[in-house]
């Protein structure tokens, strides 16, 4: 007996035969989880802190009251993680005795974890909904230093923060680690693996939580503008005539706007900002989106299919959203993985050049810009560098595979 195979099942067997492009997907889940899992891996806020008769948890606090926006949709993505996997591993198992497809458990399992994140992000944004950090004046590894063994800790593999700054260790080479007669808090004998940058903040540290910002730039800035994209070039290529020409010229004129100068521009206006740089990538971004979703749309109208979802009384809305764009979006899902890649790119050299993400706030663009001002601190060169092209490569890879799976005359 033949089996039918849908095509999606189609496009993840011809991706798994590039085994570049498979190898970069497993890579890309390491990235998640080192920018989920940030906190876990390197903070300055000890999970239990043993202050005399008197047992504090300030890791836990600081989870849910962090200083910068980004940070907090992690960390709730974090406390909502470990749920998730209890969740999905039932229903997985549930599904499964169903017989309900892999591919079809896949998506509704990572739908679920988005649907846990977006709740837990709009239940802890209120303050009297989650735990007041009253420890932020606090500096728990001074303390735990000068109480010279009254008062002990437990903290993370890396006990630095992402701010936490040491003016004693400025500009440090890896491996560094200060001289014992030189330690004023608990974690100063750990090593700074990647060395320090202008205030003594671990390199390392701030790698890892820049993974966020870079992460968050890319994904949220193609989002918006293959949303826009998709809903105008949708639009464009099934009513055609009047509206398809009112919507080109529209593209043409977005077109003339390069996004990195008017980033650039509204900064001087409004100031720097991570959020400027995400809209304005989405905004400006969305064009090119159209014009592929405006052909691929113009193909599939013409095709028996809507001509029948049209004679049994189908709404406009109806065909366009439920019919002609599940099989029009194949050049959305090949140009998400290179908009994310440029996005990141744009993002590092906002900050590079001083207009994106401001300190003390990570990013891989503000460690590179130390660095490129005196090449004697050359890990602050290297190391922001190999991670940049490290993760653009990645993501290339993975469209690359995702073209080459889509493209009919490729399959085997």
């Amino acid at each position: 007996m033949i089996h039918s195979e849908a095509y999606l099942d189609i496009v993840w067997r011809q991706f798994k035969k590039n085994r570049f492009a498979t190898g970069a997907l497993c890579v890309l889940c390491p990235l998640f989880l080192m920018a989920i899992f940030a906190p876990l891996i390197a903070s300055d806020q000890p999970l239990v802190f043993h202050d005399g008769d008197q047992t504090l948890y300030p890791w836990f606090r600081a989870l849910f009251n962090p200083d910068e926006v980004v940070d907090f949709a992690f960390n709730m993505s974090l406390v909502g993680f470990f749920p998730w996997v209890a969740i999905a591993l039932g229903l997985n198992w549930f599904w499964k005795r169903r017989e309900v497809p892999g591919r079809r458990r896949v998506f509704r399992i990572a739908a679920l974890y988005v649907a846990i994140i977006i709740l837990l992000i709009g239940l802890f944004s209120f303050p009297q909904c989650r735990p007041d950090n009253k420890y932020r004046a606090r500096t728990f590894t001074e303390e735990q230093f000068q109480a010279e063994g009254n008062k002990d800790a437990l903290y993370v593999p890396i006990p630095f923060g992402p701010t936490e700054q040491d003016l004693g260790a400025i500009f440090r080479p890896p491996m560094f680690v200060t001289e014992k007669s030189q330690w004023k808090d608990a974690n100063d004998g750990f090593p700074h693996l990647l060395g320090t940058d202008d205030t003594g903040s671990d390199v390392l540290v701030r790698m890892i939580y820049g993974t966020r910002i870079s992460l968050t730039v890319g994904f949220v800035a193609v989002g918006i503008y293959i949303t826009i994209g998709v809903i105008v070039g949708a639009i464009a290529g099934y009513f055609g005539g009047l509206v398809d020409i009112c919507i080109s010229r529209i593209i043409e004129i977005v077109l003339l706007f390069p996004s990195f100068f008017l980033i650039l521009t509204l900064v001087a206006l409004i100031g720097p900002s991570i959020y400027i740089i995400m809209v304005v990538i989405g905004v400006t971004g969305w064009p090119t989106m159209a014009r592929l979703i405006r052909g691929e749309v113009l193909k599939q109208r013409s095709i028996d299919y809507v001509a029948a979802a049209r004679a049994l009384g189908s709404s406009h809305a109806r065909i366009i959203f439920r019919h002609i764009l599940p099989n029009a979006l194949s050049p959305a899902l090949v140009a998400a993985p290179f908009g994310i890649a440029g996005a990141i790119i744009t993002e590092a050299g906002l900050s590079l050049l001083g207009f994106g993400v401001q300190p003390p706030a990570p990013s891989w663009g503000t460690l590179l810009q130390l660095g490129s001002g005196n090449y004697t601190y050359w890990w602050l060169v290297l190391v922001p560098s190999l991670a940049m092209f490290f993760t653009v490569t990645i993501f290339n890879l993975v469209g690359s595979g995702l073209r080459d799976a889509m493209d009919p005359r490729l399959r085997m």
